[in-house]
């Protein structure tokens, strides 16, 4: 299981170099999962995506800013 230092939550989108955060954990049935905020800047604009991982995924997704 990939180990989530809790203390560090910056992370950068592996697909778009984005700026990411952890902002919270929660289980579902039994399973553990991240809520993750997406900054991501198109042009002139600026989108925020809400997004819930499961924690052994992360790693597969975004890295440690």
């Amino acid at each position: 299981m990939f180990e989530i230092n809790k203390n560090k939550c910056e992370l950068i989108c592996l697909k778009t170099g984005s700026k990411a955060k952890i902002l919270n954990f929660f289980d579902k049935d039994n399973v553990p999962y991240a809520k993750i905020s997406i900054d991501i800047k198109f042009g002139d604009s600026s989108f925020q995506i809400l997004r819930s991982l499961q924690v052994n995924d992360i790693q597969n997704e975004f890295n440690y800013s």
